[in-house]
């Protein structure tokens, strides 16, 4: 096939859509004018969009936000841990005697009216406001 040729076949597909353009312009002028209208804005829109889209300025480098190292850095030791701290154990359901007695210390009776004194005002804090 030759150019002439695919040019007719174009033509002879595209004849009835455009008689069916044609009647409907003749029948509803006012509403084809509007859909031209709407159709030529989409087209400017999006040739628009296409212009800005092409368009990426990369913004300018603000002065003092490159950070230059004077020296190599250098990681801090980390504290250290005393000689017998555990950082994690594995909990047990229940203690054997020793174990308890190690941990354990019997509170004085200065400590016991510390800790009752404490309560008490703090449940006189909570309920002092109640009617």
């Amino acid at each position: 096939m030759d150019i002439k040729g695919i040019w007719e076949n174009i033509k002879e597909k595209l004849s009835p859509l455009t008689e069916k353009i044609r009647e409907f312009y003749e029948d509803n002028k006012m509403l084809s004018y509007i859909i031209a209208g709407l159709v030529a804005l989409l087209l400017l829109c999006i040739i628009l969009l296409i212009a800005l889209a092409g368009k990426k300025k990369e913004p300018a480098p603000v002065p003092g936000t490159v950070l230059e190292l004077t020296e190599p850095l250098v990681i801090p030791d980390g504290p250290e841990l005393p000689k017998d701290y555990t950082a994690s154990r594995t909990p047990k359901d229940k203690w054997s005697e020793e174990e308890a007695q190690e941990w354990f210390t019997i509170p004085s009776q200065k400590e016991i009216d510390s800790l009752s004194k404490a309560n008490d005002n703090l449940i006189n804090e909570i309920t002092g406001a109640a009617p």
